[in-house]
């Protein structure tokens, strides 16, 4: 479970950092090689960050759900806990995700049309991107408080303490 949850920050700081790249690659050309090769390595990190996350939780409801199954006197209270959390999580989770793939099609679109007849407006990355930096920091500030409060519902159910140091 630690595993996970630490690979899971490196990816999303990863997917930040991938983010920003793409920002700076869209307006100043820093890669030198063809835009979308960044934005298809940067899309692999980013994708694998949020499905990471996603099934993080999904693992862990179904941890919780089998641990309060064998052990009845703890009740149902800290299911509808995790479900909460996952009903918290997804919506902004799966919009980041949506609003990113359709920022690196239209970024990918943008510039094999420049190269060629005709043009998509650059409008729409404008949008699609501050959209997407918008819900990165809404999902991940999200994403880091259900991260804490899953620990706490887990530390609840075995009955373990969290040392502060």
């Amino acid at each position: 479970m630690w595993f996970f949850m630490t690979f899971s920050y490196v990816l999303i700081v990863l997917s930040g950092f991938g983010l920003t790249l793409i920002g700076i690659n869209h307006y100043f050309d820093i890669w030198a090689q063809n835009h979308i090769t960044l934005d298809l390595i940067v899309s692999i990190i980013f994708i694998a960050g949020q499905t990471l996350v996603m099934f993080f939780f999904v693992g862990t409801g179904v941890n919780v759900r089998e641990y309060l199954e064998s052990h009845l006197e703890l009740g149902d209270s800290l299911y509808k806990q995790m479900f909460a959390i996952k009903r918290k999580l997804y919506p902004p989770t799966m919009m980041l995700t949506m609003l990113f793939i359709a920022m690196v099609i239209v970024d990918g679109v943008f510039f094999i049309k420049l190269n060629t007849s005709g043009s998509i407006s650059e409008w729409w990355f404008h949008v699609l991107y501050l959209l997407t930096i918008y819900y990165f920091y809404k999902a991940t500030t999200i994403q880091h408080t259900s991260f804490k409060e899953s620990t706490e519902i887990v530390l609840a159910m075995t009955g373990t303490s969290r040392e502060v140091k």
